[in-house]
């Protein structure tokens, strides 16, 4: 091909997206999928940074015109590196798998004013144009003109947008309203004709919650609040195609991230899949906005997949009764992953469900539902700062007693019963919701799944014992001193050596209290220096509940996995490092200290769409890509090691920790102190 030809046929594979017109909402868009191509490499200082909409439908040049013009865009011109966009890096973008493209033409990305030669402008190629939008940023009003309409299995037609690295689908109801006597039951699909076009350009609802600080302090009543939110870099909107190409993988965020409340044991009650009020994070205030750590457009660009986060029911609306209501909400969520995620490029054979603190709860549900709800639903999951013991699989008989406690709060059952029976649950199904999430909020109670004998047959434990749960690739992480963050506020950073044996008093019985305070080696509260203006004595009551709360107990499921029935696919992950998250306006016990949900930011790579911490040091930006490298990598191939990593993970047998500390290193973490727990205090993951 002499060099103006090919510069032409360039010109032409810079250009457009969809031809045909759709009635809908007066919205007219180019008959193609259209993929948005980056060269996003996650460094906020990287002012070169730009996206591209690649039409894959085959257009004349008149009609790629026309296609990007439809699209509020023009052809992109050619590529030079002040725009950001570099043939090269172009052309790495549109043969990689990870934009859903097959390799079907390399470049030379040579061009020259050659014009002695003559060009078919009939010709019917893909087509480039610009992606004008803007990054999303979390305080900054969504900018939702760039809009496009995508036809699904089942969810309709679905009118979402385009920020600067993916398309955007927010706010997708995927179940009928839970109120009247759907109110604790388990969830119907909502119906929806495929004809129906439905606005995805907004988060939906908040569930039923009370107050807490992850969500403005304000009491949420919404039952009809059962919806997802997809970010994508593909859309397949192509009224007819031949679909060869590879799929992206699914990430499946519990997104709630249900953060455990300041009661001791914590519940999964409050939480939300969108935006969030926020005002603090580790290095102080930073003022009142909305902070969106979820946002899913980094992610998707950098690692090449499709992230679902979903919001499912919360507190009394999601256990109460023991129906596992809740854990009927992910399934159906999942379900409709299988349904509909290949209209956004998705791969419904490849879907890692994920989530953090509470959120890594129910990943653990998930994991250990009975196998005949879940087969074929994942593929491989990553638990982030699950709780394991403090959340554990309840009998049947301890479910109903939370749930006859709080229908006595509620008035709906006499002080004096002890029996929960049809009239007390219908007594509280017909009573306001929010006085639902009061009445829990005020009694403390800590809601968990039920082992009911059909999506439950036993704990996560024995599930795993007996080959009983979701067999697929998992991490489980932690954090250094997740604990830190929940010490009661009487524990103050100055506090004396009492603060120690005073404290675990609230915590562990009397005889498992004094083998704490007889592990002078593993718990040297009298001798640990201080550290950032904290004394020793608060750091090793910080890390003494971290381990017994959340990285022993975690350790001792993933190093039974791999000792089990799932060899050479369970990894346990400590994170070494963090930024604190306005998730978690973290006290003052935590400076210094990597506390609960600090690693949010490596995985969701959204410091900069939250604008703090900007500009990220060269350590950061290089950490952030090492993380969503790795969790992506195990979305794609089932294994977190990916190619080219410096570090090979190796599956977790108890002394192989992998240790984030913007180095990696694999070594015996806290062996000792988690040999002396389990042996010592024991690690319960149900009750009866």
């Amino acid at each position: 091909m002499t060099d103006l030809k090919f510069h032409l046929v360039r010109s032409l594979i810079w250009a457009g997206f969809l031809t045909a017109v759709t009635q809908a909402w007066n919205i007219t868009q180019p008959d193609t999928n259209v993929v948005i191509l980056s060269n996003n490499d996650l460094d906020p200082s990287n002012t070169n940074r730009a996206g591209a909409l690649l039409l894959t439908s085959a257009f004349t040049c008149s009609g790629a015109k026309e296609a990007c013009s439809q699209l509020q865009e023009t052809l992109l011109p050619v590529p030079t590196d002040s725009t950001g966009l570099t043939a090269s890096n172009l052309s790495v973008a549109i043969t990689s798998e990870k934009h859903d493209e097959c390799s079907v033409f390399v470049p030379d990305f040579s061009y020259s004013n050659t014009t002695d030669v003559i060009v078919d402008l009939s010709d019917r190629l893909p087509v480039l144009c610009t992606n004008s939008a803007p990054l999303t940023r979390s305080n900054v009003t969504a900018d939702t003109s760039r809009q496009i309409e995508i036809a699904t299995n089942s969810a309709g037609i679905l009118e979402g947008y385009r920020d600067k690295f993916s398309w955007r689908f927010l706010g997708i109801k995927y179940a009928e309203p839970t109120t009247g006597e759907a109110r604790f039951q388990p969830p119907t699909a909502l119906s929806v004709s495929s004809d129906s076009v439905r606005s995805a350009l907004a988060y939906g609802p908040l569930c039923a919650q009370p107050p807490d600080p992850d969500n403005g302090h304000l009491v949420y009543s919404g039952e009809d609040c059962l919806s997802l939110n997809v970010f994508t870099p593909v859309v397949k909107s192509a009224s007819s195609s031949i679909d060869t190409a590879p799929k992206l993988p699914v990430m499946f965020f519990k997104s709630l991230i249900l953060f455990f409340t300041k009661v001791h044991g914590g519940g999964l009650n409050t939480g939300d899949s969108g935006p969030f009020p926020f005002n603090m994070t580790t290095d102080g205030y930073v003022g009142n906005s909305i902070s969106n750590i979820y946002d899913g457009t980094n992610l998707v660009s950098y690692g090449g997949v499709v992230l679902v986060t979903v919001n499912y029911r919360l507190t009394a609306f999601g256990w109460f009764n023991a129906s596992n209501a809740a854990l009927k909400d992910n399934l159906l969520a999942l379900q409709w992953v299988q349904d509909n995620i290949e209209a956004f490029g998705g791969d419904k054979t490849k879907v890692l469900i994920y989530g953090e603190s509470a959120g890594g709860t129910m990943t653990r549900y998930l994991l250990g539902t009975n196998p005949a709800y879940t087969d074929g639903l994942f593929s491989a999951a990553v638990l982030e700062s699950d709780f394991s013991t403090s959340n554990p699989y309840l009998s049947p008989e301890l479910g109903l007693n939370t749930s006859l406690t709080l229908a006595k709060y509620l008035g709906c059952a006499s002080n004096s019963s002890t029996t929960f029976n049809d009239s007390v649950a219908s007594c509280v199904q017909a009573l306001p919701a929010a006085n639902i999430a009061m009445a829990s909020y005020n009694l403390g109670l800590t809601w968990n799944i039920v082992v009911d004998g059909d999506y439950v047959l036993t704990d996560i434990e024995d599930s795993i014992k007996d080959g009983m749960y979701g067999r697929v690739p998992t991490i489980w992480s932690s954090n250094q001193c997740e604990y830190c963050y929940f010490l009661p506020t009487t524990v103050l950073p100055n506090s004396s050596t009492s603060i120690f044996p005073e404290t675990i008093s609230q915590y562990f019985n009397t005889s498992s209290a004094q083998k704490i305070l007889d592990e002078q080696t593993l718990y040297p509260y009298q001798t640990a220096p201080a550290e950032d203006g904290i004394t020793g004595a608060v750091l090793t009551l910080g890390q003494l509940l971290t381990d017994w709360e959340v990285h022993c107990p975690m350790g001792y499921l993933s190093q039974l996995e791999t000792n089990t029935t799932n060899a050479g696919n369970s990894y346990k992950v400590l994170f070494g490092t963090g930024l604190g998250s306005p998730l978690t306006p973290n006290p003052a016990t935590c400076p210094g200290q990597v506390c609960h949900a600090d690693e949010l930011y490596w995985v969701f790579a959204t410091a900069e769409t939250d604008n703090l911490y900007q500009p990220l040091t060269p350590a950061r930006v290089e950490f952030t890509r090492e993380i969503v490298n790795r969790w992506t990598s195990l979305a794609w191939t089932g294994t977190p090691n990916y190619a080219g990593a410096t570090v090979e993970w190796p599956p977790y047998v108890g002394s192989n920790e992998v240790v984030l500390n913007y180095t990696e290193t694999i070594e015996p973490y806290r062996t000792a102190q988690c040999e002396f727990i389990a042996s010592q205090l024991g690690l319960v993951y149900g009750e009866s």
